[in-house]
């Protein structure tokens, strides 16, 4: 973008970063939550949840939504959502949910201690440290959010994350880069996992995902008797990359997906996400392969309106050393160590841009 200094006075014209509150939903109105928009002005928009970690809700580019949004609404934080899956309650969709920085997945006791539903991360409230807005007349086209998010309690664990948002006006992409540490005085479990919930329209039927690897199937409720992870032969697993319409199945609290040990470029970054040939529209979900090895592909097509499916980068474990054999299903943080993780989103409306992704498709194979 090279815009025209002599035909504007505030960069906010073109886009950058504006932060405030917004109302919480429901009859009677509640309390506020902080929010950070941001406008790419490449026609990228994100909502940046300031109290549930720094995580993305609703993001649209041009006309079109991104995001699966829930009917919860944006709701403030509260320690009510650390039990069981009562996080359902407080959760609002969106294109990034970050799960963590402990344990993620379903409730379960791990080593005598008892998990919730894809950890407390989202549920804390975010400190910003730094606000950078573009500004052409100097000659810098970046905008970037600092924050601090803290998940700790005394005798520990004490955990805290130093994220960064990053996005340059006109360009419709997202960067993220999160560092994660242990400042408590004990060895603490670690799991990661970026929850990136698709919805309409860019998810509709005959849209189809991009990526490719070795890959287990789960269902959710598992038929009687059965174990959550199915074996399922590699066709089978393949047809699930392509979306249906809803699914009376999925009704409910019924889903499917896949866990994908996926396969990296040659720059070892792994390069994932949606094709809507229809719109000809495309996200772009990318990260290292070192940080985040594996990626689940979360499907639930509700009959009526709870329609979504998430591509999910994560490190560790969604399932627990008990049923994940992976050799990477356990991981911990010493003292004072700390992991790096990056995510890029990108928006793609051109069709050289469409059949670049898309050549990162492949086949996916295991199960039978």
């Amino acid at each position: 973008m090279n815009p025209d200094p002599t035909k504007f006075e505030n960069p906010l014209q073109l886009g950058g970063i504006r932060t405030g509150m917004l109302d919480a939903p429901g009859a009677g109105g509640g309390c506020g939550v902080r929010v950070a928009l941001f406008d790419t002005g490449g026609g990228l928009r994100f909502t940046v949840a300031l109290d549930r970690g720094g995580d993305i809700v609703d993001a649209s580019f041009q006309q079109y939504a991104l995001a699966y949004l829930t009917q919860n609404g944006l709701l403030p934080p509260s320690p009510a959502y650390h039990t069981g899956v009562e996080w359902l309650r407080g959760w609002a969709g969106g294109l990034v949910t970050t799960c963590g920085p402990e344990y993620m997945g379903g409730p379960r006791e791990v080593d005598g201690v008892v998990t919730s539903l894809h950890g407390r991360f989202s549920s804390q409230a975010a400190q910003v440290e730094t606000l950078r807005n573009p500004d052409p007349l100097r000659g810098r086209y970046d905008m970037e959010l600092g924050l601090v998010v803290r998940d700790a309690r005394m005798f520990g664990p004490v955990m805290e994350i130093r994220r960064t948002i990053r996005s340059t006006l006109g360009v419709p992409e997202i960067s993220i880069e999160d560092e994660v540490m242990n400042r408590g005085d004990s060895l603490t479990a670690h799991h990661w996992l970026y929850h990136c919930n698709l919805g309409y329209p860019l998810l509709d039927e005959g849209a189809r995902f991009i990526y490719r690897g070795k890959a287990e199937y789960w269902v959710v409720p598992p038929p009687p008797g059965q174990d959550i992870v199915q074996p399922l032969a590699a066709g089978a697993m393949q047809k699930l990359k392509r979306v249906p319409g809803g699914l009376a199945e999925h009704a409910g609290s019924g889903e499917r997906g896949l866990i994908v040990d996926t396969e990296a470029e040659q720059d070892g970054w792994c390069r994932t996400g949606l094709i809507n040939d229809k719109l000809k529209l495309g996200v772009e979900i990318s990260y290292p392969k070192k940080a985040l090895p594996r990626l689940a592909n979360w499907q639930h097509y509700g009959p009526r309106g709870s329609y979504v499916s998430g591509l999910e980068p994560f490190a560790g474990s969604l399932l627990g050393k008990g049923r994940d054999k992976h050799k990477l299903a356990e991981q911990f943080l010493k003292p004072g160590e700390s992991r790096k993780y990056q995510l890029k989103i990108r928006v793609l409306s051109g069709a050289a841009e469409l059949r670049d992704l898309a050549k990162c498709d492949g086949p996916v194979t295991g199960g039978e």
